[in-house]
């Protein structure tokens, strides 16, 4: 058999076997319900599996972000010592107004150093410090030996940024010219505050560059497996983990609070965003679910071989049970292509109480009753034949009759007895009448001469003289009437008007149309 029947060829096959069908139709129902059970379990694991990792990413996240507030706080915390400093306001306030930086720097190198030292100590990322006053000039500059000042634009924007009464740390993301780094620059972070002495009143401002790992070391542990994004309170970028494109795809997320998902570089990251008060920052840390996909797929593959497992066993055990169950069915089928072929008398045997084995009684019940009803028809057909043959020998009879009553009629003609010969010629066409079927058809004007025909033997033999009237137009003979409507009426005239009269007997019998009707009355003057 060519292979490319085979498809065409099962298909034939299991549209002609009912055992086939029900083994398809049973593992495709296996099949479906499997599919449904594992694709929720699949579903719910993966929602299970996503909500743990998401609380405990959640959980991280805070944990970083309060690691980076106590960072900030040590920071915000050696810079209110210096701000605080009566000495540094001091000269702050009394530095001159243009820049003599020689001058400047010898009149508070000494000192500076040793604030710096501290700080160096205190804060070890902080590069470098740079103190304006309230014109905005420059009077006292601290670096490291790492990095220059910052480009003018990006102090004049954190500045912009600071509220003139408001000591809180402002940060923002920076690039300064670097002597060690590739490409002559390095990425900073500035931290820039207003200064206040103890009656908050404001006297200069304060810049602080730092290192970008002053942040990374914090987040290290977010950003080993996945993605960081923190956020000035500005909006501003301060550091991330991602290239521009992710970036803005991070931002794109908007301030949703519940874990939301992006996908980067075909790897799905899970998210997180969190706020830090009151520094206003904003974190958005990204885990990776590069793994839970990969066990997903392998959970995909385990389900997709156990269903073909279940469907195989469910196939061999619903071919094995269908042997048990159907064997009635079979029977059933055996018994009806005997009965198809005329043998009424086959029975089968019922093998159970359920529902096939009340089938199986159904169809030993129909074929007796089967085999009763064609006794009773056959038998009713040879009582019909019978039935028949005696019909027609009793019409040979009255026929008989009626040609016995014409030839009496002739031979009394011939005799000149005229009025015995009418008698027996009006019996002889009243005879002649009767044995029509009452079904067939007959005219007024027939029926009207049966009665005449009625009159005439009554008349004749029993009642004496009667005055009949009929009245009925040339028109209407023709008219269409059942036949025999009116003898039995004219009939109970004589029977019961009639019964005690013997003289002035009357009889009246009239016809008329009325519209599409035929219309008869029949009236007398009897009792």
């Amino acid at each position: 058999m060519n292979p490319a029947r085979w498809p065409k060829a099962a298909v034939e096959a299991v549209k002609g076997s009912f055992k086939l069908k029900l083994i398809a139709m049973l593992s495709c129902m296996v099949t479906l319900a499997f599919a449904l059970a594992g694709w929720w379990v699949y579903q719910v694991n993966v929602e299970w599996m996503e909500d743990e990792i998401s609380a405990q990413f959640a959980i991280a996240n805070e944990q970083a972000l309060a690691r980076l507030e106590l960072t900030i706080q040590e920071v915000n915390r050696v810079s209110q010592s210096i701000i605080l400093n009566p000495s540094i306001e001091s000269f702050v306030r009394d530095s001159p107004a243009s820049g003599d930086e020689r001058f400047t720097e010898y009149r508070n190198r000494k000192y500076v150093e040793e604030q710096l030292t501290t700080l160096q100590v205190d804060a070890p990322s902080i590069r470098s410090v740079f103190l304006f006053d309230e014109r905005d000039a420059l009077t006292i500059t601290s670096r490291n030996g790492v990095s220059d000042r910052p480009d003018p634009e990006d102090i004049a924007k954190v500045m912009a940024r600071l509220h003139p009464h408001r000591g809180n740390l402002v940060w923002a993301r920076a690039s300064v010219p670097s002597a060690i780094d590739p490409g002559g620059r390095r990425t900073v972070l500035l931290a820039a505050r207003r200064m206040l002495n103890d009656k908050l009143v404001p006297y200069g401002t304060m810049i602080m560059v730092l290192e970008e790992s002053f942040v990374g070391k914090v987040l290290s542990d977010l950003k080993r497996n996945g993605k960081v994004l923190l956020l000035e309170s500005g909006g501003g970028l301060l550091y991330a983990n991602t290239n521009r494109e992710e970036t803005d795809q991070l931002l794109a997320l908007g301030e949703a609070a519940a874990p939301q998902y992006a996908t980067m570089d075909g790897i799905t990251y899970l998210f997180v965003q969190q706020r830090l008060e009151p520094a206003g920052l904003t974190l958005y840390g990204g885990v990776s679910l590069q793994e839970i996909q990969r066990k997903n797929k392998d959970m995909i593959r385990i389900f997709a071989l156990a269903g073909i497992g279940i469907v195989m066993l469910s196939a061999l055990l619903i071919t094995i049970s269908s042997r048990t169950l159907l064997s009635p069915l079979a029977d059933l089928m055996q018994g009806l292509r005997r009965l198809r072929g005329g043998d009424f008398s086959t029975r089968i045997r019922v093998r159970s109480g359920d529902e096939l084995g009340y089938i199986g009684e159904s169809f030993n019940q129909m074929a007796e009753q089967v085999n009763t009803l064609i006794n009773r028809v056959y038998l009713a057909q040879i009582s019909e034949r019978e039935s028949e043959l005696k019909a027609i020998q009793a019409q040979l009879n009255p026929h008989y009759l009626h040609n016995l009553f014409n030839e009496l009629y002739w031979k009394l003609y011939s005799d000149d007895q005229m009025e015995t010969a009418d008698l027996i010629h009006a019996i002889s066409n009243m005879l002649k009448y009767s044995l029509q079927p009452l079904q067939s058809g007959t005219t007024l004007g027939e029926e009207l001469q049966q009665v005449r025909n009625y009159i005439t033997i009554q008349t004749a033999l029993f009642t004496g003289e009667i005055e009949v009237d009929i009245e009925a137009d040339e028109a209407l003979l023709e008219l269409p009437m059942l036949r025999c409507l009116l003898l039995p009426i004219v009939e109970n005239v004589f029977v019961h008007a009639f019964r005690d009269m013997e003289r002035d007997r009357k009889l009246r019998i009239a016809a008329e149309r009325q519209a599409r009707t035929l219309r008869l009355v029949v009236s007398d003057n009897g009792c």
